[in-house]
């Protein structure tokens, strides 16, 4: 019985991790105006620490747990996304009839909402649980949303989907229970570097990505990951980043450290990305700034890299704001660009990426071997 009620209650155990391992946002006054709520008021000699230990051991109810939760949680949730491109152009009927029988095999084991979107797209958006064990006890079991998108271009139907695997499930199960209905297998494409073998082809994809979006001049790279096909295994690669506002880079020796991240400016020019070029790494990862050629001349950040590394495969992407442009510069501060905006901006970078990997995979095709082309 009691180890019944432990999985319906929360001691002071559960409630000091919880209010412990939100350090960047229940911070000490945010637990002083806390024990404020209560009438209470602590030392401001008082640590941290202190004052969570403190409050921990106090009576709290559903909503007391609640508000601490809610207080610890990120404002946003910036989640990355990716897409697959089916050979096929689905109708809003074969769709509609898709995501009704996805709902209804999930029951109420999670809320299932779609509706046609733009006359031949469709929306699907889905709500649900999963538990979370790398966290505190009160916070294990998270709810996510994830929004899927179908719509129709020449002929064939790019899905746009959160880069999870709940949503890749998602897709899989919709796309399954169409073949079916069609008695026949869909093709699906997505961008993979698989093809490309070598490490300088694979770093290119990248630097063409920055460099190429369509009406975007590239201003900066923010930040980049390399790897390396020498790794042996993929969890024993270490990511590292360094502050490089001086310009110097920590010296990294490939014979140690298989996978490493590099922060700064104008890297993929740096003298330290080139030694990495030359010892087998490439590029896994990329955060870059491009400016609007046309008015307003905002400056979009942007995010794209691939879950595997070592393979290339999961490509995921993000816009993760934009520096708004102002009297002929530019806001301090990056801010949210809006939904519509973001679709024409993942457009672009899915659009861009495809032709960049038609390209290389052509270029990769046409090399002889043992004459590799710089």
């Amino acid at each position: 019985m009691a180890e019944f009620l432990d999985h319906l209650s929360a001691n002071d155990n559960d409630i000091y991790d919880l209010l412990i391992s939100g350090k960047q946002r229940l911070t000490a006054s945010v637990l002083r105006e806390l024990a404020r709520d209560r009438g209470i008021f602590y030392s401001p000699e008082d640590t941290r620490e202190e004052l969570a230990d403190r409050l921990s051991l106090l009576p709290h109810d559903f909503h007391d747990i609640a508000g601490i939760v809610q207080k610890r949680e990120p404002a946003h949730r910036r989640e990355k996304t990716t897409f697959i491109r089916l050979g096929v152009q689905l109708s809003v009927e074969e769709m509609k009839e898709a995501a009704t029988a996805y709902a209804e095999a999930v029951g109420i084991n999670e809320t299932v909402t779609h509706r046609p979107k733009g006359g031949t797209g469709y929306s699907v958006s889905i709500t649900y649980e999963e538990f979370n064990h790398t966290r505190t006890r009160l916070l294990q079991r998270e709810r996510h949303e994830a929004g899927i998108d179908f719509s129709v271009e020449k002929g064939q139907t790019v899905i746009r989907l959160p880069a999870t695997d709940k949503a890749k499930r998602v897709v899989a199960a919709i796309k399954e229970t169409v073949e079916q209905k069609r008695k026949e297998k869909i093709v699906e494409e997505t961008i993979e570097l698989t093809g490309l073998t070598t490490p300088a082809l694979r770093s290119k994809f990248f630097t063409r990505l920055i460099s190429s979006l369509p009406g975007y001049k590239l201003k900066n790279v923010m930040n980049l990951k390399v790897s390396s096909l020498q790794t042996k295994d993929e969890e024993d690669s270490l990511d590292l980043e360094d502050d490089l506002e001086d310009g110097a880079a920590r010296e990294m020796f490939a014979a140690v450290v298989h996978s490493m991240a590099l922060s700064g400016q104008n890297l993929v020019q740096s003298q330290e990305y080139k030694d990495l070029t030359a010892r087998g790494f490439f590029i896994t990862a990329i955060t870059w700034r491009s400016e609007h050629e046309r008015e307003p001349n905002d400056i979009i950040q942007f995010d794209a890299g691939f879950e595997n590394r070592k393979t290339g495969t999961g490509f995921r992407y993000q816009v993760q704001g934009a520096f708004r442009a102002h009297k002929g510069t530019h806001r301090k501060s990056i801010i949210h660009v809006t939904d519509s905006e973001k679709t024409q901006l993942f457009s672009l970078i899915e659009d861009t990426a495809r032709k960049v990997l038609a390209d290389l995979l052509k270029e990769a095709a046409d090399e002889e071997p043992g004459d590799p082309k710089e």
